[in-house]
């Protein structure tokens, strides 16, 4: 029940403070790692839930999931993908104390899988953490040309792979009425993206190889 005022307190202050997160946003790295390491430090207190067990920061990439749907020749629209990159900088650094506490769970013993389908959830979620490394890293890089937008977007494709897993991680592994909220919040992304794809993004992937031949 978390995830749904996370997400919107976050899509609202993306919206409002689009400008001040973007020429602030090592702040805001800084303020999600100092989070994360304070969430892992005292982890056995309660008002480290929303932290270990990543709502706070799926709640972050699922801000970020539904910004890709939107127009971007829309003006509004324009200043959430303006901050796409920075949430998702954000969301993985939020996302990292819920795969550390249950890997340091798991490990020593505390946690341990009571199905089998509990244990395919836990490989899932750890492949798609595992997945997102690369995508983090490349996030932070500056595209410079269209060449090098190509290949950075050809990357993090494999981002909706993560989405894919981090559903049914959460299907998984979900109670009512969570597993109600999550099959509302994603069953309608994974109906219409490639509804979008084909027919916004596709479009203009070709018209930018077009621009790009001599």
């Amino acid at each position: 029940m978390l995830i749904i005022p996370f997400v919107i307190i976050i899509a609202l202050l993306s919206y409002f403070f689009s400008d001040a997160l973007k020429k602030y946003h090592l702040y805001g790295y800084l303020l999600a790692t100092l989070t994360g390491i304070l969430a892992l430090v005292f982890k056995s207190y309660g008002f480290t839930l929303p932290f270990n067990h990543g709502y706070l920061g799926f709640s972050f990439f699922y801000v970020v999931m539904m910004i890709g749907l939107l127009n971007k020749e829309s003006k509004q629209s324009q200043k959430l993908f303006k901050v796409r990159p920075e949430l998702s900088i954000m969301g993985f650094i939020l996302l990292t104390p819920h795969a550390i506490y249950y890997l340091i769970e798991r490990i020593s013993g505390l946690y341990l899988p009571e199905s089998r389908i509990e244990s395919v959830s836990f490989i899932i979620g750890i492949l798609a953490y595992v997945i997102m490394i690369p995508l983090f890293i490349t996030s932070f890089k500056n595209i410079e040309n269209q060449k090098q937008y190509f290949k950075w977007k050809k990357l993090q494709r494999y981002a909706y792979v993560v989405y894919l897993g981090i559903f049914i991680h959460l299907i998984f592994v979900a109670d009512m009425p969570n597993l109600i909220i999550y099959l509302v919040l994603f069953i309608p992304y994974f109906i219409y993206k490639p509804i979008h794809f084909f027919r916004h993004e596709k479009p203009m992937y070709q018209k930018m190889k077009r621009q790009m031949k001599p």
